[in-house]
């Protein structure tokens, strides 16, 4: 029980990194995130992690146990990689204010968040989570989401005029950490 647990922090924690460097980009660039926009861009990730994790969830029902532990560890660690080395998440978080009126406006929200969550329907697939822990993966994904870019976004507005970290490897890292944790 705990070990699946700590699996969803894990991946939730993954998967929220993205927002909280879309966040912080926002906060560097003094766009205001209104909290229904942050509402938008962590039910979409959410819904589309817990739509991908009753797919994966269908197909390790399908699979025998190794093949699905393979395929969870090839999945994760192949998507942690992209991670590592991708850098257009920061690009996408630069140019999500379409409209150039320094606020993140609800339609942008959206269009972002379907950005952000392309990952969550890979990761929720190679995840292999039981389907009773998925309610509990949507709880974590929203709450942590959210906290990932109301804080991305204060701390970009902190520390705007110093630096403009990309901070999309760190997601990488930890996707290939869980990619690891379902070979033990």
């Amino acid at each position: 029980m705990s070990s699946y647990l700590f699996e969803i922090l894990i991946l939730v924690t993954a998967l929220s990194v993205d927002a909280f460097a879309a966040g912080f980009v926002y906060g560097v660039s003094k766009i205001k995130v209104p909290f229904l926009s942050v509402i938008i861009v962590t039910a979409i990730s959410s819904l589309i992690l817990v739509v991908s994790l009753l797919a994966g969830s269908l197909v390790s029902r399908l699979l025998p146990g190794n093949v699905t532990e393979y395929f969870s560890f090839l999945l994760l660690f192949i998507l942690g990689l992209v991670k590592l080395f991708d850098r257009t998440r920061h690009e996408e978080a630069e140019t999500a204010d379409k409209n150039k009126d320094a606020v993140l406006s609800p339609t942008e929200a959206f269009a972002l968040g379907a950005a952000l969550s392309i990952d969550s329907l890979a990761a929720g697939i190679g995840a292999g989570i039981p389907s009773s822990y998925i309610p509990t993966a949507f709880l974590a994904s929203a709450w942590i989401g959210a906290l990932a870019v109301l804080l991305g976004s204060l701390l970009g507005r902190l520390i705007a005029s110093r630096c403009r970290s990309n901070l999309c490897w760190v997601s990488g890292v930890l996707l290939i950490l869980l990619a690891f944790m379902k070979l033990l």
